[in-house]
């Protein structure tokens, strides 16, 4: 029978929900400011002092580790669910309909995760992993049933991703309406409609898997 070790004590409720508070204060605070916004700035959104924020978090380091750990969570359940649908393509719609509105809400999602280079950590390496597998297994999927077109990849919908965490930080612009409509567009751009498999994948999507799809990511570039 297993026994409990008596020194390891779980967390109190209210030290789960101050941790909580702070890390939801944080995804605020950084959607605002930036990473570099001031730590106090969340202690004080969370209704909590700075000596609680350090208890929990040591470091800005830390605590930026924790939000992108949340997120890519997220991450994972919807990546769960799209790749359970019926199909590739309505797994594609919906799990890129989460990440456009994803990122609408937490407007420095990617630019966290950016900040985080692989090999720091390795639960967010095998989130980040996960996610990037996933996605391009559902558009293989999506390819292979004639939905999703032939002449497009990934890549392409790395840009799209880039593109609309641009709009989400336009501050006089609707974030909400441009990027859902960016969303259409980009669903349009990449839906099959009696379009020719290529005999090969052109230059520029080549260039663009060892840079931007790495970049975005927060992976090292392939040379």
């Amino acid at each position: 029978m297993a026994h409990t070790d008596p020194n390891r004590r779980r967390p109190r409720t209210d030290q789960r929900r101050n941790r909580q508070a702070l890390l939801n204060a944080a995804c605020e605070v950084f959607a605002e400011y930036g990473l570099d916004a001031p730590l106090d700035e969340i202690a004080k959104r969370a209704g909590l002092g700075n000596a609680t924020l350090y208890r929990h978090f040591s470091d800005r380091r830390g605590l930026i580790i924790e939000v992108v750990l949340g997120s890519l969570s997220r991450h994972e359940h919807a990546l769960t669910e799209a790749l359970a649908q019926g199909d590739g393509w309505s797994g594609f719609t919906s799990f890129l309909k989460w990440l456009f509105t994803e990122q609408v809400s937490e407007v420095n999602h990617l630019a966290a995760l950016r900040a985080i280079p692989a090999g720091e950590n390795a639960e967010v390496d095998r989130l980040r992993h996960k996610t990037l597998t996933g996605l391009e297994e559902l558009i293989a999927r999506a390819k292979s049933e004639g939905a999703f077109r032939p002449d497009r990849w990934v890549e392409d919908v790395f840009l799209m991703l880039f593109l609309n965490e641009q709009l989400s930080r336009l501050g006089e612009t609707p974030q909400r309406a441009a990027s859902q409509r960016f969303l259409e567009l980009t669903l349009a751009a990449v839906s099959a409609d009696r379009i020719e498999q290529p005999s090969h994948e052109p230059d520029n999507i080549l260039t663009l898997r060892h840079t931007l799809g790495h970049d975005l990511a927060g992976l090292p570039r392939v040379t």
